[in-house]
């Protein structure tokens, strides 16, 4: 028997304040336990642009996207800002799964290709692209069961003079 409409309404509103609090936690020096929570037990978490140019690899299990995340604080941030625009979301007919679909572009310092793990040192870009979305309801949560994002950086940010302002 299909979901009624205002289950199917419930759900990807739901699924919208799930995806919404995703970015949110990112934002917080990608808060890992955080993350790790809107996540099932056996999520495929991936990132990489088609060229290559942009790579945080795939990560299996909530334990290991929150291992993930905990790294990532040590190379991106700390300023970070996350956007999330023009998401879809398909409710499957069970009522459980669901896919979905969005942009994202994020403005982030991150440490500079070359620098040593321990530097201080940060450059500022902007990273865009899509994400792909899984979702499964568990225990009467919605969750990501998997999250493939593909993007590019669009670039870095410039000075008048040509210089790259330090973040």
């Amino acid at each position: 028997m299909p979901i009624s409409k205002l289950d199917q309404l419930e759900s990807e509103h739901d699924i919208h304040d799930l995806v919404h609090r995703y970015a949110e936690l990112c934002d917080q020096a990608y808060d890992p336990d955080g993350l790790a929570g809107l996540f099932t037990e056996d999520a495929i978490w991936s990132s990489q642009s088609k060229d290559g140019s942009v790579n945080f690899g795939r990560h299996v299990g909530r334990e290991e996207i929150r291992r993930f995340f905990a790294e990532a604080s040590g190379y991106l941030g700390p300023m970070t800002l996350h956007y999330y625009f023009s998401p879809r979301v398909e409710v499957a007919l069970d009522g459980v799964t669901a896919t979905g679909h969005g942009y994202t572009m994020a403005i982030l310092d991150r440490r500079p290709s070359g620098a040593s793990q321990d530097s201080p040192e940060r450059e500022r870009v902007v990273l865009g692209g899509t994400y792909t979305h899984e979702y499964r309801k568990v225990e009467g949560r919605w969750l990501i069961s998997k999250s493939a994002a593909g993007g590019v950086e669009l670039g870095g940010f410039v000075g008048a003079d040509g210089s790259k302002p330090s973040a």
